[in-house]
This record gives C-alpha cells, sequence and structure tokens, in this order.
C-alpha cells in the first residue's frame, strides 16, 4: 500500500471516529438546569428536606457559570436528607433515560450509603426508584423499593461500583433504564465498572423480588428525578456534595458545550 493510501485510509479512520462521536452526543436534552438564575424556580423543582441538611444556589464552587447547587450536611447531623427534586419528567424518557451532571463530592463524605442522583416513581423518598449512591468511597448503584405501605414492599438490591474523585469537579453520566432494568455510570467520559466479587461488569442489572428473574418494569416509570444527598448511618464529619449543569436526555449527552 502506497503512502498516499495509508494517508487517506487514515483521513477516512478519523473522520469516522469523529463523526461517530458526534453522533453519540448529538442528541439535545429533554431537560436543563444550570442554576444561573441564582435560585431554584419552584415550578421546576421540589425541595425535599428533613433535619439539618440544606439545599442551596450558591457562587462560591461552581463547574461552569455563576452559580451550583450545594447540599451541606453538618457534622453528626441526624436522620437528614436534602434533594431537589424535578417531579414532572417528559413522557419520553419515562421508561429509559440518560443523564449528565458535573459533581464535586467532598472526600468527607461519611462511609455509609450516602444516597446522591435517583430517578423513579412519583412520591420520593416513598416510591421505587433507582439511584447512584456510595458506600465505602464508592459508587452504589441500586435499586430502591421504599414503599411502606401494607404490602408494597421495603428493600434493595445493590451493586457496587468503581470510586469518583473527590474534592474536584467531575462530569458524571448515566443511564436508567426501568425495561429491562439497568444502571449505567460513566465519569469524566470513561465508563465506570460494576464490580461484583472479583468480577467487572459494564453495568448493573436489578431483579426484584431477590432470587426472581423478574427485571422489567421495576420502578414503573420513570417519573420524577433528584439531585442531592441522604445519608444512612452516621455522619462524622461535615461534608457537601455540589452540582451544576444538570440535564436529561434520550440518549447520552456528553460534556457541556
Amino acid at each position: 500500500m502506497t503512502l498516499k493510501l495509508l494517508f487517506a485510509r487514515k483521513s477516512i479512520l478519523l473522520l469516522a471516529g469523529a463523526l461517530g462521536a458526534v453522533s453519540l452526543f448529538a442528541q439535545k436534552p429533554v431537560f436543563t438546569e444550570d442554576f444561573e438564575l441564582g435560585k431554584l424556580d419552584p415550578a421546576v423543582w421540589d425541595q425535599r428536606t428533613q433535619g439539618v441538611a440544606t439545599i442551596s444556589v450558591q457562587q462560591d464552587q461552581v463547574a461552569h457559570g455563576k452559580y451550583a447547587l450545594q447540599v451541606h450536611y453538618p457534622e453528626m447531623a441526624p436522620s437528614s436528607y436534602a434533594f431537589i427534586i424535578n417531579p414532572k419528567l417528559p413522557d419520553v424518557v419515562k421508561t429509559h433515560l440518560f443523564g449528565r451532571a458535573y459533581v464535586k463530592i467532598s472526600a468527607a463524605i461519611p462511609p455509609s450509603h450516602t444516597v446522591l442522583t435517583l430517578a423513579g416513581a412519583a412520591g420520593w423518598p416513598i416510591s421505587k426508584f433507582e439511584e447512584i449512591g456510595m458506600q465505602k468511597g464508592t459508587f452504589q448503584p441500586s435499586y430502591q423499593e421504599n414503599k411502606s405501605g401494607r404490602g408494597q414492599g421495603r428493600g434493595e438490591d445493590v451493586r457496587h461500583a468503581e470510586a469518583p474523585p473527590f474534592d474536584k469537579w467531575f462530569l458524571l453520566e448515566w443511564e436508567f433504564n426501568d425495561d429491562p432494568s439497568t444502571l449505567t455510570i460513566w465519569v469524566d467520559g470513561q465508563l465506570s465498572h460494576m464490580i461484583q466479587g472479583d468480577q467487572k461488569t459494564d453495568f448493573a442489572e436489578f431483579k426484584w423480588p431477590k432470587g426472581s428473574d423478574t427485571n422489567k418494569e421495576l420502578v414503573g416509570g420513570l417519573v420524577e428525578a433528584g439531585f442531592g444527598a441522604r445519608v444512612w448511618g452516621a455522619v462524622p464529619q461535615a461534608f457537601d456534595v455540589f452540582y451544576d449543569d444538570i440535564a436529561i436526555g434520550t440518549s447520552r449527552l456528553g460534556p457541556v458545550k
């Protein structure tokens, strides 16, 4: 093969790769929030809080622009959570959605189960949902059956994934699917593998009840999405989680352009 043909072939491959990257992230989001209003719009967001954890739109720590969301947990905070919830996701993402947010997580986040980002049925925290949480310094994706009414069940199907960066902004992307019930995570564009013993997988697949083969429509529709922090356990040190440039769409969204 001549040098000209080699050069032409390499150019075609590079162009194909570039076009593939463009198509991967070409879809426009169906919902965005950059917090640049300087406050939360009550027509868009429900604030669901309990105890002493707080939510604020602030200017000290931002990924882009002038404002970002801060969730703050004081030291030794008992029985607390702080979330913003979009309760009316578009129907086009009811069974399958992709999300993106720039996130900064304090290294002081406690080792116990801490919920960060979720999507699921209406009425969180008493609902069925998929979540990206953390435990012992690593991501903990899970399916949560948090209905407490009689006969409605309560429990979880939990996986673990690789650790995120701490004390710095990073790009978090996710895919929540309710048919079948699966969850995928990317960090700074790279797949965050799920870890089960010595095995690594590209995504988590949830089944409920445990031991069954039921893996479809566990949530019953992705009606709302939430961002914040909820600690199940002790909070030895104060910590913060920041969110900026949130987006939800029907395909993978990639970084802010």
